[in-house]
């Protein structure tokens, strides 16, 4: 009697804000609250799962596709990417990120 192989599958945001099943695991997770994307190893986002994050937690294949779903990055885990989307847009030829600074 074969079983099969069962394929692990993960659920991936996509640029476009949709769930999508992967057979591949995300690179990056988000927070789809605070709109924040960043390493799996995040020391921030890690301490945050035992304080219910993971109901709000999201992964995604790329950072492009983060930053097309409207997400910023970590001050954290990715301080260079914080760093330019915290300065802003003006003056830049490429600034990829929809959601500004404060």
């Amino acid at each position: 009697m074969d079983k099969g192989i069962f394929m692990k599958t993960y659920k991936l945001l996509a640029a476009d804000g949709t769930t999508i099943a992967s057979e591949t695991p995300g690179t990056l997770g988000g927070n789809s609250n605070a709109g924040i994307y960043g390493r799996l190893d995040c020391s921030a986002a890690n301490r945050a799962l035992s304080k219910g994050y993971d109901q709000h937690r999201v992964f995604f294949a790329s950072e492009q596709d983060a930053i097309q779903a409207g997400y910023r990055p970590c001050g954290r885990c990715m301080v260079a990417e914080y760093k330019e989307w915290n300065s802003g847009p003006a003056g830049k030829e490429s600034y990829p990120w929809k959601k500004f600074p404060k």
